[in-house]
């Protein structure tokens, strides 16, 4: 089993010791009570969608709502552990690998929001889904905030955070900018390898939750060797998120915006934005979390979105008419 060895935690302790954001996410992961995530079994497969190898998991009742949960990065689909037995007693969920994250197939062409959304509607034409209340947190927003604006969505609701997309003044960390500003950041990380950006996203992105075993194998073994590859994704993060950020407002499906109070990779701040930006959305600060909000609070996370498809995004949609 694959662990965040020495190497992959010193290095990740000095991108910290540069990372301005550092104190105030450390002073907030001291006060907080801290946990490891459960482990629980999460019935992946890999099938051939969108001409790629992509990873997914599919349970609960058929008949239920549908909810289909996007990857985060470096993470996978086993970040939502937390929240996956919750989810999938109450609704037919679909969690997705997205192309080149996670244990997808994919390579530096699909690293973008505009790549991620035409893929995401490619998997959902294979998969034939309609009728989806999309969630999409980090890399998983801009593929779906993309997929919403330049595609015949078959969606009833979304809801996105901690990610690109917003408009400005679209504030990001300070590691994040240098790797979206210069090609050699991007290569010494990718020379680094995936181990640290984990153990550095494991610390800067994360106040309450630890990774389990389980999830750190399953990380590092699905970004080993494609550093290099994924990272092309923070390449002008500016611009392609100022793409997105532009066209939000054409967006008039129920939206609901999360964002955790701590989130210091993009900014808090974002949240507010992104939901001011949209014509028909609802915002949610979850408390004590981070950008990895979902881990940080899964039994908030899991109700939130509980809440959301049962009743909430039906206010929004009625108030809209």
């Amino acid at each position: 089993m694959k662990k965040l060895n020495l190497f992959d935690q010193m290095n990740a302790s000095s991108l910290l010791l540069l990372s301005p954001e550092w104190p105030k996410v450390r002073a907030a992961r001291k006060a907080a009570d801290s946990f490891e995530t459960p482990t629980v079994v999460i019935p992946t497969e890999t099938r051939t969608l969108a001409g790629r190898q992509i990873r997914l998991a599919e349970a609960g009742p058929a008949d239920a709502p549908l909810v289909v949960l996007l990857s985060p990065f470096p993470e996978s689909i086993l970040s939502f552990a937390g929240s996956w037995e919750k989810l999938t007693t109450n609704f037919h969920v679909i969690a997705i690998d997205l192309p080149g994250f996670g244990a997808s197939e994919g390579d530096r062409h699909d690293m973008s929001p505009q790549a991620q959304g035409d893929l995401l509607n490619a998997i959902f034409n294979d998969l034939d889904l309609h009728d989806i209340h999309l969630v999409g947190p980090d890399v998983g927003m801009g593929a779906a905030l993309a997929y919403a604006i330049h595609h015949e969505h078959r969606l009833l609701s979304m809801v996105v955070g901690n990610g690109p997309g917003t408009p400005g003044p679209f504030k990001l960390a300070f590691m994040i900018s240098m790797l979206g500003r210069f090609g050699i950041m991007r290569k010494m990380s990718s020379w680094l390898g995936a181990g640290p950006l984990i153990a550095f996203t494991a610390k800067l992105g994360a106040i309450r939750h630890r990774s389990n075993p389980v999830q750190v194998d399953d990380y590092k073994r699905a970004y080993s060797g494609r550093a290099a590859e994924v990272l092309y994704w923070f390449e002008d993060i500016r611009l392609k998120a100022a793409a997105l950020a532009a066209r939000v407002n054409e967006i008039n499906i129920p939206t609901l915006v999360f964002w955790g109070e701590n989130e210091v990779m993009f900014d808090v701040s974002n949240a507010k934005h992104l939901d001011d930006a949209l014509p028909n959305s609802k915002l949610k600060i979850l408390p004590e979390a981070g950008h990895l909000a979902w881990s940080d609070q899964p039994e908030m996370f899991a109700s939130m979105i509980t809440d959301w498809v049962n009743s909430d995004y039906k206010t929004i949609e009625e108030s809209a008419r």
